[in-house]
């Protein structure tokens, strides 16, 4: 498009102000908000443990971790009905890279889930090192995950 937003499309509005809204909300926009604030918290608590050595830091880093990746599920289907109804389907450049990088995120987040599940971290030193090195690359990769997601959708609200 000349304007400068290419994959843009035409946003289906919903008519009748604010009762519309109330009755037909939309999921996605608020849902989007808490796998990224339990990722960045997840981040937070784990760079705390890494410098208290706290155990209960590293707990709740977990915690949030799995907070995460369970809701991470429930938003990006929310996404992908936002995407069907709202914009209908339209196929962009936006709408795939939106995709693609959900999908990355459910897949780091779910193994990060899996390592710290599987393996008890405190019993053998090997992988308690092991973890606080996943950990820290697929928490700086959901943070970028997050941060495209963001950006892309900004690009589709915000014109």
């Amino acid at each position: 498009m000349e304007n400068g937003n290419e994959g843009a499309v035409r946003k289906v509005e919903p008519k009748g102000g604010l009762i519309a809204y109330l009755k037909h909300p939309h999921w996605h926009l608020i849902m989007v908000h808490f796998p990224i604030s339990a990722f960045l918290g997840s981040f937070g608590f784990m760079v705390l443990h890494l410098f208290t050595d706290t155990d209960a830091f590293e707990l709740a880093g977990y915690v949030t971790l799995i907070a995460g990746a369970a809701v991470m599920i429930p938003t990006s289907v929310s996404g992908w009905y936002s995407w069907k109804v709202k914009f209908k389907g339209y196929r962009t450049d936006v709408f795939v890279k939106k995709i693609r990088t959900a999908f990355v995120m459910i897949v780091i987040s779910l193994v990060i889930v899996l390592y710290r599940t599987i393996f008890v971290t405190d019993t053998i030193d090997i992988y308690h090192e092991v973890w606080h090195v996943t950990f820290f690359v697929g928490a700086s990769l959901l943070m970028l995950g997050a941060t495209i997601e963001g950006y892309y959708g900004g690009k589709l609200n915000h014109r």
